[in-house]
């Protein structure tokens, strides 16, 4: 695994996090989402802001009962299943300086097709998203975590659904340099939770996390990578929606 990939969120650190609201615990999000690809290029200006512009593939779950998994829709093409399968495609331009900036993209909700074997496919429902991305707590606090606002269409309802969500940037907990003041960067952002990723001796001794957050903000904790949270090797972008106009966990 490349050292690289997982302590570049530290290399952004501009100041250390040393103090963090407590821990709370947060409701289950309604989709989550995981980043499997994403392609990414800065626009630089003689004259204005710097953008980042990228866009993703994400694929996921939503819970049964949620807009993007109606009971109906499961009763009809696979009984008893306990949530859907949802794959899209995104993507945002970010101002650098502000982490703040649009995204938007497609969506597909998949049930199993023409191969029981691989991962589903045939498409039983699409829609579109758009919102507002505050990428700041990442690009300009060097904490690996941002949050969206956003609506949602459906092929098969009638008007906008509000959502809001936070996406988790992994990182190597048991990193320390100068950016961090020797401090490791679990001690750094979760003293709630000191002990190590279980799994770490399966991540070439790295201790892969994520920041948890409530309300939006970091509580303290991590939530520790599993490995069903990995793709070839690499840990994997999370994205948490909530849909009504709530606020971000």
């Amino acid at each position: 695994m490349k050292r690289s990939a997982l302590v570049f969120i530290t290399l952004l650190l501009v100041s250390v996090v040393s103090s963090f609201s407590s821990p709370r615990s947060a409701a289950a999000a309604d989709v989550t989402l995981y980043e499997v690809t994403e392609n990414m290029r800065m626009l630089l200006r003689p004259h204005g802001p710097t953008f980042r512009i990228a866009s993703s593939a994400l694929t996921g779950w939503a819970v049964l009962g949620s807009p993007l998994c109606p009971v109906a829709l499961v009763a009809s093409y696979n009984p008893g299943a306990a949530a859907c399968a949802v794959n899209a495609t995104g993507s945002d331009r970010i101002d650098v300086s502000t982490g703040q900036g649009d995204f938007g993209g497609t969506l597909n909700v998949v049930v199993q097709g023409d191969n029981p074997v691989d991962g589903p496919e045939l498409v039983v429902m699409t829609g579109s998203f758009q919102g507002k991305m505050d990428f700041a707590p990442a690009l300009v606090n060097g904490v690996p975590y941002g949050t969206v606002v956003g609506a949602l269409k459906l092929s098969n309802a009638s008007g906008p659904i509000p959502f809001t969500g936070v996406f988790r940037l992994p990182f190597a907990g048991n990193y320390a340099g100068p950016e961090t003041g020797g401090a490791t960067l679990r001690q750094v952002f979760c003293p709630a939770t000191p002990a190590d990723n279980p799994y770490a001796a399966l991540y070439d001794g790295w201790d892969l996390a994520y920041i948890s957050t409530s309300h939006g903000a970091p509580n303290g904790s991590c939530l520790d990578i599993s490995v069903k949270e990995m793709s070839l090797g690499e840990p994997l972008v999370r994205f948490e929606v909530t849909f009504g106009a709530l606020p971000t966990r």
